[in-house]
């Protein structure tokens, strides 16, 4: 049997030591587990940047992979404590919307109650360590998501901005940025349906659609297709967060020609 693998992704800040305790009782029911941290940088509170986060990077995991999200401004609250399994994923963290990119298809959730299968929180301020971790050792050594706690039909979803798709062009919004101050977007590949992207603005400032950085000028403002299939905003060896002044809320629209191939 392989390894076990379990991801972290926190707002707890690599410099603390909350991601420590939290790898301590991971590695205390579990010797040589490997532990993945994914971020621990997540801006504070922000589920929906830990949501989009997250859809980056887990389908790059291997089937079987345990991923464990805490950002958690409701914790102690009377909000869920969940487990979402479903596509050979398993997830544990709240149940306040930031596991939404896998709600859908065949995605079970179920409550983490503790005093079954596990042992009830030491406190209530830190249920990465006392609740999570405990859950995720639980499902690394093959326990079953459904022993737990009872099913739930309704798991927290987040309500995302969807973009607006119209004759000739497509317009949302920035969402979140990653460390480079690139803007993720709500707009998704799938929302330009293979047309040709003629013209890109982002708050009101025209930005020159490019396959990649490297074809962008230094300190020019870009458009392009992330590596996580959602339009991004970038500037060439600088930041689109700064230029626009901001990570979220930012308009952003693409004019559409004929579609890639059509004649």
């Amino acid at each position: 049997m392989a390894t076990p693998i379990v991801t972290l992704t926190t707002d707890f800040g690599a410099g603390s030591g909350y991601p420590a305790q939290v790898k301590a009782v991971l590695l205390s029911a579990i010797p040589d587990l490997r532990i993945v941290d994914v971020s621990h940088e997540v801006p504070r509170y922000d589920v929906l940047a830990g949501a989009l986060l997250l859809e980056a990077c887990v389908p790059w995991f291997p089937a079987g992979t345990v991923h464990v999200g805490v950002v958690d401004p409701g914790v102690g609250t009377v909000r869920r404590a969940i487990c979402v399994a479903g596509e050979g994923r398993t997830f544990v963290g709240p149940d306040n919307g930031l596991f939404t990119p896998f709600l859908d298809g065949v995605a079970r959730a179920f409550e983490i109650a503790p005093g079954g299968a596990l042992p009830a929180p030491r406190a209530a301020t830190f249920h990465g360590r006392d609740l999570f971790a405990p859950a995720a050792a639980f499902l690394a050594r093959g326990g079953d998501p459904a022993a737990l706690g009872p099913a739930i039909a309704d798991p927290a979803r987040l309500r995302q901005p969807a973009p607006q798709v119209g004759r000739g062009e497509v317009r949302g919004e920035a969402l979140t940025s990653d460390p480079f101050g690139n803007l993720v977007t709500s707009i998704r590949v799938a929302d330009i349906a293979g047309a040709e992207v003629t013209r890109a603005t982002a708050g009101g400032q025209p930005a020159r659609w490019v396959r990649t950085f490297g074809e962008g000028n230094p300190g020019e403002l870009l458009a392009m297709i992330g590596s996580g299939g959602r339009v991004e905003i970038a500037v060439r060896e600088g930041s689109a967060a700064v230029r626009l002044g901001g990570t979220r809320g930012i308009p952003v629209r693409l004019v559409l020609g004929r579609a890639r191939g059509a004649c």
